[in-house]
This record gives structure tokens, sequence and C-alpha cells, in this order.
């Protein structure tokens, strides 16, 4: 499959490199980054070379994914926004170093590749995820137009869910959920 590469003003999207093997690692290595990333504890080298290596084959397989994101001017290694299929659900999900926290920079890469999900690959039912305490990310999921569907517990640790309302009834309907 072709490589991707989508800009904004700001920012590359783009499949996954082995270069970004080390950065990704140092993110997911970083304990206010993984705090509010499932059961909360940092992730080794391990865990980022197969998550980068997963996204690569996945890349070629579908289109749709995690992308890699990177900074437009600098070039470095920002984090990944994107998809992954999670119990017949497509879960939208970013993760960032912490120094473009706050930048507006979640956003920005958000509305980008909802927009490629939708016009490019097709993709319905997206919903995204997160503790609430994150408030960063329910932000993210507000400017995005997704709209609060419910609450769960995972982690032991109480979650909001948001999407497309109207998707969302549309796949219970259809026992896709």
């Amino acid at each position: 499959m072709e490589n991707l590469r989508l800009e904004t003003d700001r920012l590359i999207i783009r499949n996954w490199r082995e270069s970004d093997i080390e950065p990704y690692a140092e993110l997911s290595a970083d304990t206010e980054v993984m705090t509010y990333i499932g059961d909360g504890l940092p992730r080794n080298m391990e865990y980022a070379r197969t998550f980068v290596h997963q996204m690569m084959t996945l890349y070629e397989e579908r289109g749709w994914i995690r992308f890699a994101v990177e900074h437009k001017d600098s070039g470095d290694f920002m984090g990944f926004c994107g998809y992954e299929l999670v119990d017949e659900v497509l879960d939208y999900g970013w993760r960032y170093v912490r120094k473009y926290w706050g930048g507006g920079y979640g956003s920005e890469a958000a509305i980008a590749v909802l927009e490629l999900g939708r016009n490019r690959y097709g993709l319905k039912n997206i919903q995204s995820k997160s503790y609430p305490e994150n408030v960063g990310s329910v932000r993210i999921m507000e400017k995005m137009g997704l709209s609060f569907l419910r609450e769960s517990t995972e982690n032991g640790r109480r979650v909001v869910h948001y999407g497309f309302p109207d998707e969302a009834a549309a796949a219970e309907e259809q026992g896709t959920m």
C-alpha cells in the first residue's frame, strides 16, 4: 500500500517507520503520559516495538490504523492518532509526548484523521473513551463533534464513552456493538 502523508497546518500524519520505535518507547515509558492509559503503567521497549510493527502490518492489510504524528517544522515524532477495532467498535485514540500537550495539536490531528477515516476508508461507529479526569482528551472528543454516550468501568476506574449517537444507535440495533 502507498505511504500515507496527510498534512495539516502544523502536523504530518503518516504511517509508521522503524525509526519511530525509539521515540514511541520513550513516550510509552513516561509515567505522566501513561497515567490515563489502560492500567496506568508505563510500557517498555518491547511493547513499543510490537505496537509499531503491528501498526505497520495493519496499514498494509487495511489502511486505517493509529497513525504516527510528527511536528511539521521540527520533524519531531509527537505520538499517534487514529483507529483500533475493539469489540466491533472503532476505538479512536491518541497519545502524545508531554511537550506537545495543550497546544491544540491533539485536536488538529484528531479532526484531520476523523475526516480521513470517514472519507477515504468509509469508517462508521467511531467512538472514543477516556478517564473523565483526563480533561484534555475529553476536550478533543468534544472538538471532534463527538457526544457523550455512556459510562463504564475499566481497570477499576470510571470511563466516559463519546461518539456519534446516531451511528452508535444503528450499530446497537444491528447487534454490532
